[in-house]
Formats: C-alpha cells, structure tokens, sequence
C-alpha cells in the first residue's frame, strides 16, 4: 500500500512537521508496540496538537500488515503522523499512514557490529526530544559516516556523547550501564534494554572505547566496533547480554503485539 500523495506545499514536506515512529515487525508481531504508541502520543500531547487516537494507530497499522503470513520474517512498520494543511491546530490537517517496507540493506549490515564516527559539530538532531520528520541532522551526519567509512555517526554536547544519528546509546563500564542523557530522542529500543537500570547521562569517549552498544528499533542491539577507527573493546559479558536481548525482542511475546 502506498500512501496518497502530499501537497508540495504542506507543512510536512515545507518545514518537517510530523512525527513518525518506525518499529521492527517480525511476522505479524510489532515488536516494542505500547512504548512507541506511547512515544507518539505522548509528544503529541505534550505540544497541544491533534493526535489519532490509539485504536486509529492500531487499526492503521492492521491495515498495513494485512497481507503478511505469520512467521519470522522482519520487516519494517512505520507509522506517520503529518501536517499536510496550513491550520496544524485544526485536526482535519493531520493525516495518518502506516507503511511496511523492508529493512534498509546499510541498517541489516549494521546488525554485524557498528563503526561510528564523531558527527561535525554542525549536525544537531531537530528537536531532539520529539521524533520529528524534521530530519535534515541525522540525514546529513549519516551521510558523513558513510562518507567517512563508518555506518553510524555519533552527536556530541561537548565533550559527551548522546546518541546515533538513528540509534540510541549505552556505554556498557563493567555491566554499570549508562546513556538516554538529557538532549538526545528519549530511545524506546534502549529504554527497553536498561530496563529502568543505569545512569541516565552523556558519555565520554574513553567509556564508549571500552565497550559500547547502539540500540535502535531496526539494529535492534550491536556493539560498537570501533569510533573514528579507533577499535573498542568488546567485553565478552556485553556480547552476551546483546545477544540475550537481541533474541528477546524477536521471540517474547511481552514485547511484541500481534497484528
């Protein structure tokens, strides 16, 4: 199914004005379902702008599903909440679709181990606390990794680091967990793996050296390889637990909502 096309003038493709949630679906199975429902909505509330209601989200996202077979293949379920009329306070200017396409080759390729690079300081994610269309940040910074020969491009405040261009992320120190620092997008996949446990802060370079993960709904969890081609460590117990929580959000059922 292909969304109805967008006036060239709408505020959505003018200056961004959406929001959008992209979710791992294996099968039938939208895994990470409630907390990006609740991470869209939230945001919406937040603003004081119109919002679908959550039955809206699930029955567009049943729509979209409608022609896959049970199984274990993934995919990818993107649900979008745009401003395609001038009034954004109006709810008649807000249209919701949900698409399913497959997995980005650049993103499969990633699940084997990240190589990030430091992203120029010209970068800044658009409002970093909303998953927002307005993503010409992240774009660019992804472009100038692969440009570099890495896959990912990490945002700094400083010194610290708080995020992938579309991944979240945690330093492991020892089993210490840290990440989620105040300005980076509020990550459901990492979220989920810190199970409310760990430091919410920046990070510092020497930390992400010594063993570190990108989490993201389509990466899913891999260890940071190297950063700006310096090799990290890889702690043996980090592996496993990346392992471990990769397999959980293919197979339990408590994280997953099926279609």
């Amino acid at each position: 199914m292909s969304p109805d096309s967008v006036p060239f003038d709408a505020p959505a493709v003018e200056r961004g004005f959406g929001f959008f949630e992209t979710l791992l679906l294996v099968g039938r199975r939208a895994v990470l379902w409630e907390p990006h429902a609740k991470r869209l909505l939230g945001a919406l509330d937040s603003l004081g702008l119109p919002a679908p209601s959550p039955e809206a989200l699930e029955s567009a996202a049943r729509a979209a599903v409608s022609g896959i077979a049970e199984g274990t293949d993934e995919r990818a379920l993107r649900i979008s909440w745009i401003a395609v009329g001038h009034d954004v306070d109006a709810p008649a200017s807000w249209r919701l679709d949900a698409l399913v396409r497959a997995i980005p080759p650049t993103t499969l390729a990633r699940r084997a181990g990240s190589r990030a690079v430091t992203a120029p300081a010209a970068f800044r994610r658009d409002s970093p606390g909303f998953k927002s269309t307005s993503y010409f940040g992240a774009v660019a910074a992804l472009r100038h990794a692969r440009r570099s020969g890495g896959d990912e491009a990490l945002f700094r405040d400083g010194d610290l680091y708080l995020e992938g261009a579309s991944t979240g992320l945690v330093a492991w120190n020892g089993g210490r967990l840290a990440g989620l620092g105040p300005g980076g997008l509020p990550s459901v996949t990492a979220e989920a793996f810190l199970g409310g446990a760990g430091e919410r802060r920046g990070l510092g370079r020497n930390e992400l050296l010594s063993g570190a993960l990108l989490l993201g709904s389509l990466t899913t969890v891999v260890p940071l390889l190297s950063l700006d081609g310096t090799e990290c460590s890889l702690p043996a117990a980090m592996l496993r637990a990346c392992e471990a929580f990769r397999e959980r959000l293919r197979t339990d059922a408590a994280m997953q909502k099926t279609l």
